[in-house]
């Protein structure tokens, strides 16, 4: 989008190594058991980044098999608190956040979080909170294709479904054959989805 910045994180590439090699730094996956969230924390944790994860209770496992290093509950009344406590506790240096769901409520959470630990990026999937924003935080909107994404499709994406190290999750769920089943997904998407991709097969 014009005017929407990405944000430069400045984090390595995934690699095929494995286990990966350490890069000694954290990274708060909020929304992990989203398709993106998913597909987020596998290639974090493939670049040798600790994962923060949080996602529903009922999708720890599916998050933790993307290479998590500790899930929380993003309905639990002490989320804040606790994730800043792991990153704290993971002793690496924290980098920001990257929010999947990218919604009101969570830019709220996300915030909090960066105010306890120091500031740091927020990387959203749509336009970043604008507001009440502080200083030593820094705000990006991720897009599809940039001179980032491109080369972790190109040498890491294809190779690593090759060898399993890189997992299609979370599940799909398919919603029909043909164009006419897509209203159909995106109602069910609005309605909200977990743990799970909706798919339209054509």
């Amino acid at each position: 989008m014009p005017g929407v910045t990405t944000p430069a994180l400045g984090l390595p590439l995934p690699t095929l190594e494995n286990p990966s090699p350490s890069t000694g730094k954290v990274l708060v996956v909020y929304g992990s058991s989203s398709s993106v969230g998913a597909m987020t924390t596998q290639i974090a944790t493939a670049a040798g980044i600790i994962v923060i994860a949080v996602a529903g209770g009922h999708n720890h496992d599916l998050v933790t098999s993307c290479g998590a290093d500790r899930v929380f509950d993003h309905k639990d009344p002490d989320i804040t608190s606790k994730v800043v406590d792991a990153v704290k506790a993971s002793a690496a240096e924290f980098v920001g956040i990257f929010d999947a769901v990218s919604a009101p409520e969570t830019y709220a959470r996300d915030l909090q979080i960066l105010e306890q630990l120091n500031g740091g990026y927020l990387a959203c999937v749509h336009p970043p909170p604008t507001d009440n924003i502080p200083s030593d935080v820094r705000t990006g909107m991720v897009f599809a294709v940039n001179d980032v994404v491109a080369p972790v499709f190109r040498d890491y994406v294809t190779p690593a479904l090759q060898s399993g190290k890189l997992k299609c999750l979370p599940p799909p769920t398919v919603v029909g054959k043909g164009l006419d089943h897509v209203n159909e997904a995106l109602k069910r998407c609005k309605a909200g989805v977990s743990g799970t991709k909706l798919v339209v097969e054509l």
